[in-house]
This record gives C-alpha cells, sequence and structure tokens, in this order.
C-alpha cells in the first residue's frame, strides 16, 4: 500500500484535478499520478509548489483494477475521507468530488445534522445526505474541532467533567470562529437542558452543542 508520497511536481492536470509527482533522483525513478479532492486541489492550484509531500489513499475499484492514488495535505483529511467512503453508495470518485469544502466544515455540518450545508456539496443530494449524517453522526468529532485543517490537540486529550470541560469547550468553539458569548451561551444552554445527560469529557459537550448550534442558531 502507498500511503505517501514525497517528491516533485512535474505536471498539474485540470481536467482529472490530479498532480504527476516523480520520486526519483535525477538518474531516474518512479512518477505517480494522485488524484486531488476539490478542496485539495483548490488549496495547490494557484501556487502549484513544485514540492509535495501528500497522504494518500491507495485504492483498486472493483470493475476497473487500475490503481488509484488519492492525494491529502494532512493525515486527519485522509482519514476523514476513509470514514466518508465507507457509508453507503459512496464511492471514492463520488467522495473526492464531494470534498469541496474543508473537512472541518463537513464534519461540523454531520455532527450538527446540517443536511443544508451537506446537499450544497457536489455530488449530494437529500438522500445521500441523510446517509452520511445517519452512519458519521458521532465519529467525526474531532474532524468538526480542526482548527486551520489541523487538529486542535486539546480536544484530543482526556479531561476530568465539570468546569474544565465547558472551559476546554468554550476554547475549542472559540478557535473554530465563534465569538466568546456565543460559546457560552450555547454551552450555558446546552448544560441546563433537562433532557439531556451531563457530558462526561469536552466531545460529548461538543457534539451536544453542535447539535443545539443545527437547531438553534
Amino acid at each position: 500500500m502507498i500511503s505517501r508520497i514525497r517528491g516533485r511536481a512535474i505536471a498539474w492536470h485540470d481536467d482529472t484535478q490530479s498532480v504527476e509527482i516523480d520520486t526519483g533522483s535525477e538518474a531516474g525513478g518512479l512518477v505517480y499520478e494522485v488524484r486531488l479532492p476539490t478542496a485539495v486541489w483548490r488549496a495547490l492550484e494557484e501556487d502549484r509548489p513544485e514540492a509535495l509531500n501528500l497522504f494518500t489513499h491507495y485504492h483498486v475499484p472493483d470493475r476497473a483494477p487500475v490503481p488509484v492514488l488519492i492525494g491529502f495535505l494532512r493525515q486527519p483529511e485522509r482519514d476523514f475521507f476513509r470514514k466518508l467512503i465507507g457509508v453507503p453508495q459512496m464511492g471514492v470518485a463520488k467522495a473526492q468530488q464531494a470534498l469541496a469544502a474543508s473537512i472541518s466544515t463537513i464534519a461540523q455540518a454531520i455532527e450538527a445534522e446540517d443536511r443544508r450545508t451537506l446537499t450544497q456539496l457536489p455530488g449530494i443530494g437529500a438522500r445521500q445526505a441523510d446517509r452520511i449524517i445517519a452512519d458519521l453522526k458521532g465519529k467525526v468529532v474531532e474532524e468538526a474541532l480542526l482548527v486551520d485543517e489541523r487538529f486542535d490537540a486539546k480536544a484530543q486529550r482526556p479531561v476530568r467533567p465539570g468546569d474544565e470541560v465547558a472551559a476546554d469547550a468554550q476554547e475549542a468553539l472559540i478557535g473554530l470562529g465563534y465569538t466568546r458569548r456565543d460559546a457560552d451561551r450555547w454551552i450555558a444552554a446546552v448544560l441546563s437542558a433537562p433532557d439531556l445527560p451531563p457530558p462526561q469529557n469536552t466531545a460529548d459537550l461538543l457534539r451536544a452543542v453542535l447539535e443545539h448550534i443545527g437547531t438553534n442558531p
């Protein structure tokens, strides 16, 4: 399996959103063609850097056994992609096309059951949006906390229940671009809801807040 490619970009193909990467020396080596999801392509197409370091997903289609490499700038992007292609009726090609927004945006929409945002992605209709939510809700909380497409390390570490959980959730929401006032308001609403069990960790509280945002913007 090819999990990562470092090398020199020697050709860019707009029609297939792919880049050819030479991994060898001047004396010779292998050249790989790597397809890029739309969000990754947009991040690279303006500058088209010569040196590339991509995390890759290696895929061999059942009906056409020609290997395909899908490239990502960061490992969390690739991890999210692998979760996405596990959703029923979501193949590699459709997932590559659908990733036109940032991973954090898509993951937040999933956790908040925001069908409107999901159906704005290329190739995603209402039924597919429902499948994505049903299959991935609760499984992409960490991806929803990506800040500038990087993991928020604080959200990944275990925390004690209570005030520290609320404080960490507040910092994570501010890191996502929300105001401190809104973060405090949403956290207070979730913690005071009589029909919700007390959150035991930051991930539980953030999941509840994202659901609250989806229904009470």
